[in-house]
């Protein structure tokens, strides 16, 4: 499909509209009685995912209206305004119940376990000789600047995260080789604050980037958004008591949190100072996090 075909399948369709307009990825218009509708690209079989969410009794979803292999139409729906600590709240909630309406049990092989091994230890390795490299050159300056001293009073920090992240690999590794199956659910893979619609019925839209995958990976990708912003404590609580993970699953989801972003250097001292600390932040924040919920556990289970 062509972008010029694209483009004169979604005109056909505001070219009825009494009035549109681009909203991000979308694009949002009225018809001749004053009601709305929503358009967007279908890049993800939107109608195969509608029907199997249906299927399993999960009914969170905005009204399809209409739908073809390359664009798709829903009924808009008008968003109630809410306390955003409230709606990143009910987000989690909605995320747990996706899941567990989603959850089955899949075959995985050796290969696989061996796989995801390899490449968590590969970026680990990456993320340590990145940051390595990084400190030989900071001192080797004379002088350092501000977002190189901080770098540098924090490094010890960036180095027992990745040591940890290591051991602990290596003892996911050694629970997951001798396992024949793993958790699979449906990922909306894209959870964002303003994806959840407050309306009558909570209404979760964005599912163009949805997959089946273990579950948490739709948990780090919004721990990682929103890290800085709400308590991921309670957060983290409030799916485990919707969702438990098994032990391994918190395992691995903790060595992916625990592997810290590589920052670039910028030509402006104080947009890299800020980098500088924010990468601090995240790793005080996840340490706490994974202190208030799971060390004990992991040091029960390692004995």
């Amino acid at each position: 499909m062509s972008k010029m075909h694209l483009d004169d399948k979604i005109r056909k369709v505001i070219n009825h509209a009494k009035k549109y307009e681009f909203y991000k990825e979308s694009i949002i218009y009225k018809d001749e009685n004053d009601k709305k509708h929503v358009i967007k690209k279908n890049n993800n079989n939107i109608l195969e995912i509608y029907n199997y969410l249906n299927s399993r009794g999960f009914g969170y979803l905005p009204r399809l209206e209409y739908c073809d292999n390359d664009i798709y139409v829903y009924e808009y729906s008008n968003d109630t305004k809410t306390p955003n600590e409230q709606r990143m709240s009910d987000l989690i909630k909605m995320d747990a119940l996706l899941h567990n309406k989603t959850v089955y049990y899949k075959d995985i092989s050796l290969d696989e376990i061996k796989e995801i091994y390899e490449n968590l230890s590969m970026k680990i390795d990456s993320t340590y000789n990145y940051y390595d490299d990084i400190m030989t050159m900071i001192e080797s300056n004379v002088y350092m600047s501000p977002s190189e001293y901080m770098l540098a009073r924090n490094c010890s920090s960036i180095f027992s995260c990745l040591n940890f992240c290591r051991s602990e690999l290596d003892k996911w590794f050694e629970m997951m080789k001798n396992k024949t199956k793993k958790r699979i659910v449906l990922l909306n893979n894209d959870l964002k604050l303003d994806h959840l619609i407050k309306s009558d019925e909570n209404v979760l839209i964005g599912w163009n980037k949805s997959l089946r995958d273990l579950p948490i990976y739709d948990f780090i990708n919004i721990y990682k958004k929103y890290y800085d912003v709400y308590d991921f404590n309670e957060l983290y609580k409030e799916y485990l008591k919707r969702f438990p993970l098994t032990f391994e699953e918190r395992k691995l989801m903790f060595i992916i949190l625990f592997i810290p972003p590589k920052i670039t250097f910028k030509k402006s001292e104080i947009k890299t100072t800020m980098m500088v600390a924010k990468l601090c932040n995240y790793l005080v924040t996840t340490d706490k996090l994974f202190m208030e919920n799971e060390a004990k556990n992991t040091e029960e289970q390692n004995n």
